[in-house]
């Protein structure tokens, strides 16, 4: 059986408004032709952040034909159709872009709280286990372990162990190990977003910042993510 899809009225009573930080992932297939369909789930759940994978937009497309004013959106086009991404953050929060990795769907924000020890990391990927092993080493270079952060997007890595097994520590696996464990981080996503495959994760780190972690019903052929941290 897989996970329980939580109705609206439960997703909203339990979180306590500026307490935490919820955090909404969305595998769109082409923002630009499923606008409404995002902007109707954010309007639902209400997050902080949006992350959006497999966004299919290309540089010449404005925000304005696609993204509300009243979130600050950080983007990492894809020319090509297929992939790239998108990080939306409430005008209300302060945010500022990190950086974009020039050969992997990658973006990074940071997420300040009016407390300087809630500041968040978060990142977003689209992309394999080439993309894990450059996120690895782009975090090592950094020397902040400790840092509080999350990893959200589309990993086509079905088979991946997220919980790190060591026995299994060859490959594509060793890469994974070598993120989640070696870097602090947990995964937070309990059961499959497409299909019977579980390819939307959430990194997250450290592990007992996890409110909750819901999945909910998304606007392609993938389920949508939402993830509430203290």
């Amino acid at each position: 059986m897989g996970p329980r899809v939580k109705s609206i009225a439960e997703t909203s009573a339990y979180r306590t408004e500026g307490k935490s930080l919820v955090v909404l992932q969305v595998n769109c297939r082409s923002v630009y032709n499923q606008a409404v369909e995002l902007w109707n789930l954010v309007d639902t759940y209400n997050p902080d952040v949006v992350i959006g994978t497999k966004s299919w937009l290309k540089e010449d497309i404005s925000n304005a034909e696609v993204f509300r004013a009243d979130f600050t959106t950080f983007r990492r086009d894809r020319p090509a159709r297929g992939g790239g991404g998108f990080i939306c953050v409430k005008n209300i929060i302060a945010s500022t872009g990190l950086w974009v990795d020039e050969d992997f769907e990658m973006i990074a924000v940071e997420v300040k709280g009016m407390d300087p020890k809630y500041t968040w990391e978060i990142i977003g990927i689209y992309e394999d286990v080439l993309a894990i092993e450059r996120l690895a080493a782009r975090i090592l270079s950094t020397r902040n372990l400790t840092k509080r952060s999350i990893i959200g997007g589309h990993l086509n890595l079905s088979q991946a162990d997220w919980k790190g097994d060591a026995e299994k520590a060859n490959g594509f696996q060793a890469c994974v190990n070598n993120l989640v464990w070696d870097k602090g981080y947990t995964q937070a996503v309990s059961g499959p977003t497409r299909g019977d495959a579980l390819l939307d994760i959430y990194l997250l780190r450290p592990e007992c910042s996890l409110i909750s972690c819901n999945i909910l019903p998304g606007i392609s052929d993938h389920n949508g993510v939402l993830l509430e941290v203290e």
